[in-house]
C-alpha cells in the first residue's frame, strides 16, 4: 500500500483508475487506442544470475498505484486512457511450457488492446513476441530494446537462460527493423557487434548515444523501427539504467543510461508509433534498495502511459509546448 503525501481532490490516482478486476476480460469497445492491459509474468527460472525478478511486477504495480494520472514532466493526463489488470499469467517449472503459454496468452489478448507486460527475466521477450506476431500476423512488428547486454548467445540445450532470446526469436521475427541501445558489457567480442549488424539491427551503445545525443538517437531510431513498420514493441532490461538507477538487478550496470534518458526515449517512441506495447523486465526487488528499482520501473512504464495519452491530444501541443 502506497502512503500518499497528500490528499487532495483535485489528484487522481493510478490505483483508483483500473477500469475492472483482475482477471476480467471483457471486450467491450472502449474509444480507439485508450486501452492499456497490464500483464503480469512472475518467472525467473531463467535468470542469468542472481533469481529474484518473480517479484518485479507486484512491486512495479506497487509503485505505479502510488503515482498520479498526471505526468508532470511531460505535461499529459492519463485520464483518458483505460488502465486494467489482466493479473497474472501462469507460469511452472517448465520453461517451455512456461514459453508456449505465454505466447498463447499473448496471441490471444483482444485487439484493440495495448499490452503492457511486467516480469520475470528478459527470456520472456521472446515468447511475448511470438504471440504478437500471431496476434496481428497482418502487421509488420519494430523492435527497440533498452538492455546492457546483446542477449544474443547460442541457447546450450539444458542451460537456457536470459541471454539469448536475441537468437531465438530470429527464428521468427526479422531483426531488420530492431534497435538495441544501451549495449555496454563487458562480457562480448567484437564478433556480437558485428552479427548484431549484419542482421539489420541498428546498435547504439552508452557513447555511442552521448556522442549524437539523445534527440538524434532517438529520431534515428524511430526511422529505422517505427516509420517502416505498422506496430512497435519496446523491451526495457532495466539493467539498462545505470546502478544508481538500478541496484535491484540480476547484473547492476555501473555504466548504464540514465533514467531521464530512457523515460524520454520511450516517451516519445510511444507517441510516435500507431500501435505500440512493451515489456520491463529484470526488476529484481529482493536485491534492490528501499523499492528504487521498482520506482525507476514504474516510471518507464507512466511515460509509456503519457506517450500513448500524447497521441490522444491535437498535434501534442499539450505534451510538448515547443511542439
Amino acid at each position: 500500500m502506497s502512503t500518499r503525501v497528500v490528499e487532495d481532490s483535485t489528484v487522481h490516482w493510478i490505483s483508483g483508475a483500473w477500469k475492472e478486476p483482475e482477471g476480467n476480460r471483457d471486450r467491450h469497445c472502449v474509444e480507439a487506442d485508450t486501452g492499456i492491459l497490464f500483464l503480469e509474468i512472475p518467472f525467473d527460472h531463467a535468470v542469468s544470475h542472481r533469481p529474484g525478478t518473480r517479484f518485479g511486477p507486484s512491486a512495479i504495480l506497487a509503485a505505479l498505484d502510488g503515482f498520479s494520472l498526471y505526468c508532470t514532466d511531460k505535461r499529459t493526463d492519463l485520464g483518458r486512457l483505460r488502465l486494467r489488470r489482466f493479473g497474472e499469467i501462469e507460469v511452472t517449472n517448465d520453461i517451455h511450457a512456461t514459453y508456449r503459454h505465454i505466447t498463447e496468452t499473448v496471441a490471444g489478448l483482444a485487439p484493440g488492446e495495448t499490452p503492457v507486460f511486467l516480469g520475470g527475466d528478459h527470456s520472456i521477450t521472446d515468447p511475448i513476441l511470438r504471440g504478437l506476431l500471431r496476434r496481428h500476423p497482418d502487421r509488420m512488428l519494430g523492435l527497440i530494446v533498452f538492455d546492457a547486454h546483446f542477449d544474443s548467445r547460442i541457447p546450450v540445450p539444458g542451460k537456457e537462460h536470459s541471454g539469448h532470446w536475441m537468437h531465438t526469436v530470429a527464428e521468427v521475427f526479422d531483426h531488420r527493423h530492431s534497435v538495441q541501445l544501451g549495449i555496454d558489457a563487458p562480457i562480448y567480442s567484437g564478433a556480437y557487434m558485428e552479427l548484431a549488424e549484419a542482421a539489420g539491427i541498428m546498435v547504439r551503445t552508452p557513447w555511442d548515444i552521448r556522442r549524437a545525443g539523445l534527440a538524434a538517437t532517438v529520431a534515428e531510431t524511430i526511422r529505422h523501427a517505427v516509420e517502416p513498420t505498422d506496430a512497435v514493441h519496446v523491451s526495457i532490461d532495466i539493467d539498462c539504467l545505470s546502478a544508481g538507477f538500478a541496484p535491484g538487478t540480476s547484473v547492476p550496470n555501473p555504466a548504464g543510461l540514465t533514467l531521464w534518458d530512457v523515460a524520454d526515449a520511450v516517451f516519445e517512441i510511444a507517441r510516435s508509433a500507431a500501435h505500440a506495447s512493451l515489456d520491463i523486465v529484470e526488476v529484481s526487488p529482493p536485491l534492490d534498495s528501499n523499492g528504487l528499482t521498482a520506482q525507476s520501473a514504474a516510471h518507464l512504464a507512466m511515460n509509456f502511459l503519457a506517450g500513448r495519452a500524447a497521441r490522444l491530444q491535437p498535434a501534442f501541443s499539450k505534451a510538448d509546448p515547443a511542439a
